[in-house]
């Protein structure tokens, strides 16, 4: 039986008089419009969503992380939300995760749609302060992902905290660990200035972090080298900002102008181990003057013939 044309139709032109068919029945509304509407699909993409499991029940976590004031969270969360249930057919609970104090301003907990001053329809969501979780429960947890947040948790400013982090971070195989002390060192990057950063974590912590973040990507595809590239300059400058202040301004032309992230690696090793004569000569390619070597099979410059005459 095929209903929706002639029912298309007969709402098309008697609309005002089946308002009370349809579950309006306010005597006030007036029907200004009818017609069908194609409704837009635009791409969407949720920032995490998990599938789980228990009991014989399947349903989906979404997760929408947020840093900074967003008053349209709500809208979106739903939006979101409605489009997994549909696509995933089965139960969606969604989680706003907000990392920062006063990213949260305004928040609201549900999305509501209202006519006037009643709320026709109503839908709620999780909201997760991560400041107001003891940094105490992430460092007992033992596990990697727990301790990388450690920076954002309530407690995570403290730097005998993050210390404790980056130590059972750095003391588990790097296979399970490597990607969270990549994250953990990006948010405790956010939270300190790098001088502070290296007085927190000291000069051979930072840097054992630093390449284990350089090396996060490994395996990956072959697109992201450049951004393992960008990041390993940052680094190098960084440390020959920090350790080899007298030459760093010859030094940074070689470091940015270096594309291999396995020579920039040896340079971050052997920056606090040389010299400053040493490491500029070893980043710009040239062995280093050291007093008292010998140089005789090197012609010195007036026992070489001139070509001038």
């Amino acid at each position: 039986m095929d209903t929706d044309r002639p029912l298309k139709v007969l709402f098309e032109r008697q609309g005002q008089s089946l308002l009370p068919f349809i579950g309006e029945s306010d005597s006030r509304a007036r029907v200004t419009a009818v017609q069908p509407v194609e409704l837009p699909v635009p791409s969407r993409t949720a920032d995490c969503v998990l599938r789980l499991e228990a009991e014989g029940l399947v349903w989906y976590r979404h997760v929408e992380f947020v840093s900074g004031p967003d008053p349209d969270m709500p809208r979106r969360c739903f939006e979101y939300a409605s489009r997994l249930v549909l696509h995933c057919d089965a139960p969606v609970l969604t989680t706003v995760l907000y990392l920062l104090p006063g990213a949260d301003r305004g928040a609201a907990d549900a999305f509501r749609v209202t006519l006037g001053e009643r709320v026709v329809n109503l839908w709620r969501f999780e909201i997760v302060r991560l400041w107001e979780l003891d940094v105490s429960l992430a460092l007992s947890s033992g596990e990697p992902g727990p301790l990388a947040l450690v920076p954002l948790l309530g407690g995570g400013d403290e730097p005998a905290n993050v210390r404790q982090a980056v130590r059972m971070l750095g003391a588990m195989p790097r296979a399970a660990a490597g990607d969270a002390i990549s994250v953990l060192m990006d948010l405790a990057g956010q939270r300190y200035d790098r001088a502070t950063f290296m007085n927190v974590l000291g000069k051979d912590r930072a840097m054992q972090s630093w390449l284990w973040q350089m090396g996060a990507d490994e395996g990956r595809a072959e697109g992201q080298i450049t951004g393992r590239v960008l990041a390993a300059r940052q680094i190098c400058a960084d440390l020959a900002r920090e350790l080899h202040p007298r030459v760093a301004g010859r030094a940074l032309p070689a470091i940015g102008a270096c594309e291999d992230p396995e020579a920039l690696r040896a340079w971050i090793l052997q920056c606090p181990k040389l010299s400053d004569a040493e490491f500029l000569a070893l980043v710009r390619g040239k062995p280093p003057a050291r007093a008292g070597r010998s140089r005789a099979s090197r012609p010195s410059r007036g026992a070489r013939p001139s070509k001038r005459r």
